[in-house]
């Protein structure tokens, strides 16, 4: 039986596995996908774990997937230029890394609300998850601004994928977010997922009726749950959401294919993420 699973810390809050294993048991595989919660100091013998145990391939999530690169041998290109894994696939101890998060939340988006190209998009984070979906917004097209709690690390994240695509992008800390506006307005970080309760006034706070209003379609990449208080906000004013299960499942689809070198059994993995969901 060949061994799969998520690398990330916590993992605990993860659908992967049961989107993973559905999936297996359609195609016939014999596999099984796990849950590999690690702190990072043990990541090292982790990956030594990875490549002799084997395990033939990990989903990669927070907060690893920017540090993932040093255990492994060879980093498609995409991956290389958004400074990001979310995929390692082990063939004979010799892992290779990919990238599947910038096409899952383009296709999340395109599937909402059409082509990418010339929309005016504001962006919350610059973490690995940021990352993708920023490459693949400017991949499409898009006019994108990123804003984070750590201003420095949004301009290392525009100044990186800036210098890729050959532009300039706008960056700022979240105070001068909320004075941006623009077509859609994407959440990546990690706020609801690091705290188990939000406080509805933070979130107000955070996101006033004023901002998430200029926008048409409000994304937040987060599933747990389903609706955020920042998805409740948008529907509340009228806004189109997209709701993080739609990111999680596409790049999931590719991530199969990757693991595999099959196609992915779409309907399967999508109803049981849809049964497993928080609403």
């Amino acid at each position: 039986m060949k061994k799969f699973g998520i690398l990330a810390n916590p993992a605990k809050h993860s659908l992967s596995p049961v989107m993973f294993n559905a999936a297996f048991k359609e195609a016939g595989i014999d596999a099984q996908y796990g849950v590999f919660d690690i702190v990072e100091s043990g990541l090292e013998e982790f990956f030594e774990q990875v490549k002799h145990e084997p395990i033939s391939g990990l989903s990669v999530s927070l907060p690893y997937k920017e540090v993932v690169g040093r255990f492994i041998n060879v980093v498609d290109e995409d991956a290389e230029k958004i400074g990001a894994v979310n995929t390692i696939v082990n063939k004979g101890g010799f892992l290779y890394g990919y990238n599947t998060d910038f096409l899952g939340s383009n296709q999340a988006l395109v599937d909402s609300c059409g082509e990418l190209q010339g929309r005016k998009v504001v962006v919350m984070g610059a973490g690995g998850a940021a990352r993708g979906v920023v490459y693949g917004l400017l991949k499409k097209g898009a006019e994108v601004s990123v804003y984070n709690r750590s201003k420095a690390k949004a301009e290392e994240l525009c100044k990186v994928l800036g210098e890729v695509f050959g532009v300039e992008l706008v960056f700022g800390d979240l105070e001068e977010m909320r004075l941006a506006s623009g077509d859609i307005f994407i959440q990546t970080s990690s706020i609801w997922t690091a705290q188990e309760v939000v406080d509805p006034d933070e979130a107000l706070m955070l996101f006033p009726d004023s901002f998430v209003g200029g926008f048409n379609v409000v994304m937040d990449i987060a599933y747990k749950p389903l609706k955020t208080p920042l998805l409740e906000m948008a529907e509340r004013l009228g806004n189109q959401i997209v709701t993080g299960e739609k990111m999680l499942l596409n790049q999931a689809l590719l991530q199969f294919e990757l693991f595999t070198g099959k196609k992915a059994p779409k309907k399967v993995m999508e109803d049981v993420l849809n049964e497993n969901l928080v609403h």
